[in-house]
C-alpha cells in the first residue's frame, strides 16, 4: 500500500473538526437561557449573587485572579447567605407575598443546603464572568 498517496477522510471537509463546536457567544447565550428555567429558589439567590457580583466586578478584582482565594470567595458565600436569611425574615414577619414562604424552622433546617447551591452558583457566575472578560491577572 502507498502510505504517501492516503490520507485521512477528513481531508476533504475543510471544517471537519469545527462540527460538533459551538463558538463561546453561543455557549453563553444557552446558558442564559437555561439559567431561566431555574427553579424560584435559585432563581431567587442568582439574582442576589449577580447584583452581589456587580459590585466585585472591576478591573484587578479577585474574581479574575488566576487562582481566587478560597477565603475570600467563602466571604463573598457569607454575605450572600446573610442578605438571603434577612430577605426571608423580613418575608416571613410581613406574610403579604404571593410566593411561598420558608419558615425559620425549615430555614435552618434547609440552611446547609442553600449554602452549598449559593455557593455552586457563585462559582458558576463567576466562571461566565471569567470567560466573558478573557483577561486574567497573574499575580
Amino acid at each position: 500500500m502507498d502510505y504517501q498517496r492516503a490520507f485521512p477522510f477528513y481531508s476533504g471537509f475543510p471544517r471537519y473538526q469545527d462540527w460538533n463546536q459551538m463558538n463561546e457567544d453561543q455557549m453563553l447565550e444557552d446558558l442564559e437561557y437555561l439559567q431561566q428555567m431555574y427553579p424560584m429558589y435559585a432563581k431567587r439567590y442568582q439574582v442576589k449573587i449577580f447584583d452581589l457580583l456587580n459590585r466585585v466586578d472591576y478591573d484587578g478584582s479577585m474574581i479574575y485572579d488566576q487562582y481566587p482565594d478560597k477565603w475570600q470567595l467563602e466571604q463573598l458565600v457569607n454575605s450572600i447567605m446573610q442578605l438571603i436569611e434577612t430577605e426571608e425574615m423580613d418575608r416571613e414577619n410581613t406574610e403579604t407575598t404571593q410566593e411561598p414562604m420558608m419558615s425559620m424552622e425549615d430555614w435552618q433546617t434547609r440552611k446547609p443546603w442553600i449554602r452549598e447551591l449559593v455557593t455552586v452558583l457563585l462559582y458558576y457566575e463567576i466562571l461566565k464572568r471569567r470567560k466573558k472578560r478573557k483577561s486574567y491577572y497573574f499575580f
